[in-house]
């Protein structure tokens, strides 16, 4: 896999002298394993260095061979749950290299440990059951770093939907704002939010698809040669087609999703490939940049439905959205976000000298740390968990007992 450095990703001027995590992220769109290098002194996170690691053709396949048949067989399933392992292993120690060769890492020792999300393979929120795979007794032993993982599994245990796990993080960048009502939407496989306001206010939900039908759509419309619309081009030459989208919101178990209160996840076993056939298949005669132009509209009225009913209807103030994830480089949905809320600024994280493409495996660094501390990651109002879960399962590695 070859690495590419995210141009939002810099070290910030003053450094504070805290504590050294390592965070590996790969999200719902199956594109690459995120990595950040993360210092913290307890109030304030600083990205020294995120990286990028594009999944192999073959290997992206696999996985998500194994989202779109979850009754996989148990020699198949171990096997790729070994090889991400290894995956994130090799994305893990290349970071560490070359951050003690721009020395933004002063030695391996420093660093504290690797917080490892894995690759989401299954999630069944109803059920409260999910799966994240990618071995972290691997990363463990090959870096020589304690590792935590397996991070969704303590909140499902009390209760939650194990998911979303990023509010906690979002609340503690963006807190100084929160009187005048922010959101933080992550726009990745998956359309995600939080909402951070005053008194205390936080909540967060999916509000449904992302990126996750629409890259569908351009790879198969081009045969595999694109993944993804840049700046969303193509849909923006289209023409939206009513009836597609009509059919698309008043499917069943859409319909479904979209009645349930927050907080609520949903991911790839809703808005599924298979959806994407049953829309090609019945909706074949529209063009590629039309059937993208509706999907697009079609992402942006579950996000516009849920800040109406979920914020603007109960009188919450909403002054900002931060865009974050790889479809906050989506030119097209923002626009239309924009459109939709002309009183409300639009924003992007590189605007606060974050990066857009970094934010979670950002997080995943962060949450390594809380756990080893023993602190709670995850509330009632975000994820319907019971007891605030401290999340992550702990790999020892040389540098053990911390």
């Amino acid at each position: 896999m070859k690495a590419k450095k995210s141009k939002g990703a810099k070290s910030k001027a003053a450094r504070a002298r805290g504590v050294f995590t390592l965070g590996l992220m790969s999200g719902t769109s199956v594109d690459a394993i995120d990595v950040s290098l993360v210092e913290s002194n307890g109030k304030t996170d600083y990205l020294h260095l995120h990286l990028q690691f594009p999944f192999a053709p073959q290997m992206r396949e696999e996985i998500l061979g194994l989202i779109r048949n979850p009754e996989t067989n148990l020699s198949h399933l171990t096997k790729v749950h070994y090889e991400i392992g290894h995956a994130f292993a090799d994305a893990a120690e290349k970071t560490i290299t070359a951050a003690l060769k721009k020395k933004f890492l002063p030695s391996r020792e420093a660093l504290l440990a690797i917080g490892s999300h894995g690759q989401t393979v299954f999630h069944d929120p109803d059920g409260r059951r999910t799966l994240q795979i990618g071995e972290a007794s691997l990363i463990a032993a090959r870096t020589g770093v304690t590792t935590v993982s397996d991070f969704r599994t303590a909140d499902t245990a009390q209760g939650g939907e194990g998911a979303p796990l990023l509010p906690w993080y979002h609340r503690r960048l963006f807190s100084a704002q929160a009187r005048a009502g922010l959101v933080v939407h992550n726009l990745g496989g998956i359309s995600n939010y939080t909402y951070v306001g005053p008194n205390d206010t936080i909540f967060a939900l999916d509000t449904g698809p992302a990126n996750c039908l629409l890259d569908g759509a351009i790879q198969h419309f081009s045969q595999g040669q694109t993944t993804f619309d840049e700046g969303g081009a193509l849909a923006r030459s289209g023409q939206g087609n009513e009836e597609l989208l009509g059919w698309l919101m008043n499917q069943p178990a859409i319909e479904a999703f979209r009645k349930k209160k927050a907080p609520k996840s949903t991911g790839r076993e809703l808005f599924s490939h298979r959806l994407l056939e049953k829309t090609l298949q019945q909706f074949g005669h529209v063009k590629p940049e039309s059937l993208l132009n509706t999907l697009t509209h079609y992402t942006v009225e579950l996000i516009l439905e849920s800040y109406r009913r979920d914020i603007l209807k109960r009188k919450l103030p909403l002054a900002k959205v931060v865009l974050a994830g790889g479809g906050a480089r989506n030119s097209f949905l923002a626009s239309l976000l924009q459109e939709a809320l002309p009183k409300v600024e639009f924003l992007t994280m590189e605007d606060y000298g974050w990066s857009s493409q970094a934010l979670e495996s950002q997080a995943f660094a962060v949450f390594a740390k809380e756990a080893l501390e023993g602190n709670p990651i995850t509330y009632s109002t975000t994820t319907g968990t019971k007891k605030p879960a401290i999340c992550g399962k702990i790999s020892p590695g040389r540098n053990w007992p911390i």
